[in-house]
């Protein structure tokens, strides 16, 4: 079972989805590294996953007991 997934998500911000249908999922003892390009949606994701932000659509699934932290990309 995978310690975070997300299934079909999407997120937008009153334009196109940033995430349109999104499938993800990090398994115990992955490492993960996310690349792309600017507004390829990478923080969204990020915020989806910690539970910032709230998807439009879709689920997010996290083990018992399982955590995520990230930082944020503007420190206050």
């Amino acid at each position: 079972m995978a310690l975070v997934s997300l299934q079909d998500v999407t997120v937008a911000f009153g334009g196109p989805p940033v995430l349109n249908s999104a499938n993800f999922a990090i398994e115990r003892g992955e490492r993960v590294c996310i690349l792309g390009r600017n507004g390829a949606g990478k923080s969204t994701l990020m915020q989806v996953l910690d539970g910032t932000l709230k998807p439009d659509s879709g689920t997010l699934v996290r083990q018992g007991g399982a955590t995520v932290a990230r930082l944020e990309q503007d420190v206050p």
